[in-house]
C-alpha cells in the first residue's frame, strides 16, 4: 500500500500543470512562445488559429478567424513532463508579441540547439565596434535608430539595431515588430503582412535609454529573401509614448549583405536573450 502511494505521488508530480499569462493573437500578427527547453504541443488542432512548432523550444500562434471565444492550448515540456495551459484570445492591438514562458528574467540566456553552429560568437562580433554599413535610419523626438551590419551566418540573417536618445526624456522600448509587406499597395486593397519572429536577440525586456545614451542590439532570423517590391519592416514602439520608429530592409540590401563564417562545434549552443 505504501509503495503504491509513493508511485501515485511521483506520477502526479511528473505531470504538474502550470497556468500562464494570456497569449493574444490576430490574423496578421504572429505571437511567439519561447520555452526554456524542448516542448511538444498536446492540444488538438482548431480551425480558429494556427499553432506551429518552429523549433524545439519555440511555438508560434496566428489567428485564422476573428470571432473565436477565449480558449487555451496545452504544451508539455519533454524533459519534465510538466504541462503549460496557455490562454489564447483574439486582440489585434496586443498580438504579435514575444512571450517568455516559465518566468524568464531580462537577459536570462536560453540555449537553442542548432546544427553544429556557434551563433553566440556571431552575435558578439556584430554587437561590438562602431556602426557601419547602415541600411536605413529614422529619427523622431530626439531619438534616432539605425539598421546596420546586415549579415549572413550559416542559415541565419543578422542585423544590428542602434538606438540613440538625445532628448531629456528617457526612451523606454515597449516592443519591436518585424514583418514583410509589399512596398506599394493599391488604395482600398487588402495588404498581406507576413510576421517574422527573431530566433536570436540581445534586446532585454523593458529596456530604457537615458539622455545621451546609445545602445546596439543584435537580431537573428531564419534566412529569408524578398521580392523587389517587398520590404522587411522593423517597427520600434515606445512604451507609454508616441515616439515610434519605422525602418526597412529591402532586397537590394540583402543582395549586399556581408557573409560571416561562424565557428562550428559539437554539440553547439546559440544564445537567445529574452526580449519583449
Amino acid at each position: 500500500m505504501k509503495k503504491s502511494f509513493i508511485i501515485f505521488i511521483l506520477g502526479a508530480w511528473g505531470t504538474v500543470s502550470y497556468a500562464q499569462d494570456t497569449a493574444y493573437v490576430s490574423r496578421n500578427k504572429t505571437t511567439a512562445l519561447f520555452f526554456k527547453s524542448a516542448v511538444k504541443i498536446i492540444s488538438k488542432s482548431t480551425p480558429d488559429f494556427d499553432v506551429d512548432q518552429k523549433e524545439n523550444a519555440l511555438i508560434t500562434i496566428k489567428a485564422l478567424t476573428t470571432d473565436f471565444s477565449p480558449t487555451r492550448i496545452n504544451v508539455q515540456e519533454i524533459s519534465t513532463a510538466k504541462i503549460y495551459h496557455i490562454p489564447v484570445e483574439y486582440s489585434y492591438g496586443r498580438a504579435g508579441r514575444r512571450i517568455e514562458l516559465d518566468g524568464g528574467a531580462p537577459m536570462t540566456v536560453r540555449v537553442i540547439k542548432t546544427a553544429d553552429v556557434n551563433y553566440s560568437a556571431v552575435v558578439s562580433q556584430l554587437a561590438e565596434g562602431k556602426r557601419k554599413d547602415v541600411v536605413d535610419h529614422e529619427k523622431t523626438g530626439g531619438v534616432k535608430a539605425w539598421v546596420d551590419k546586415l549579415s549572413l551566418a550559416g542559415n541565419r540573417v543578422f542585423f544590428r539595431l542602434d538606438i540613440r536618445n538625445k532628448s531629456n526624456l528617457p526612451y523606454e522600448i515597449d516592443f519591436v515588430r518585424f514583418y514583410i509587406r509589399d512596398l506599394k499597395t493599391v488604395a482600398r486593397m487588402a495588404t498581406h503582412e507576413q510576421e517574422i519572429v527573431p530566433l536570436i536577440t540581445t534586446l532585454r525586456k523593458k529596456t530604457s535609454i537615458a539622455h545621451k545614451q546609445e545602445i546596439a542590439k543584435v537580431f537573428g532570423f531564419h534566412r529569408f529573401s524578398l521580392s523587389d517590391d517587398q520590404a522587411l519592416n522593423v517597427e520600434l514602439y515606445e512604451r507609454n509614448g508616441n515616439r515610434h520608429l519605422y525602418l526597412q530592409i529591402k532586397q537590394k540590401d540583402l543582395d549586399n549583405l556581408k557573409t560571416i563564417t561562424p565557428a562550428r562545434q559539437q554539440p553547439v549552443n546559440a544564445i537567445a536573450a529574452n526580449t519583449l
